[in-house]
């Protein structure tokens, strides 16, 4: 019983693996803003391409996936349906690129907040991230 119970732990450690976040943050906002983004690395270590598909936050009801695309010789924020990771590879959450948008924010974000963040992917794994921390950035 303790070699299955073994195994099963080790096998959850592996999987929770393929997937790592780096350096993921929230970025500050100034008083009565009602939108903010999460920034992070999302790394794939696995031998399969995974999609980002979903995206909560304890900071607001409503989040979205984004990115920039030129148009017409501007850069415009537009929603996406995912962000995909291939295999082996990472994607860069960035100002100014992929992100995940937050709307209708329920608190301003200073330097003393701290977020939580659930991403969900398309093979039905979840990464729950806690005590995001929140960064000023200049546009």
């Amino acid at each position: 019983m303790k070699k299955i119970l073994s195994l099963c732990v080790l096998s959850s450690f592996i999987l929770a693996n393929e997937i790592t976040i780096n350096d993921p943050y929230v970025r500050q906002t100034p008083p009565n803003s009602k939108t903010t983004a999460f920034f992070m690395e999302i790394k794939n270590n696995s031998n399969k391409d995974v999609k980002l598909i979903k995206a909560q936050s304890s900071l607001s009801d409503t989040t979205e996936i984004h990115d920039h695309i030129m148009e017409n010789g501007k850069k415009m924020m537009v929603q996406i349906p995912q962000i995909t990771i291939k295999a082996h590879s990472s994607a860069i959450l960035q100002p100014g690129g992929m992100h995940i948008m937050v709307l209708n924010l329920n608190q301003n974000i200073t330097q003393d907040t701290k977020a939580n963040l659930t991403l969900y992917f398309d093979d039905n794994s979840t990464i729950k991230l806690e005590n995001i921390n929140s960064k000023s950035i200049k546009k």
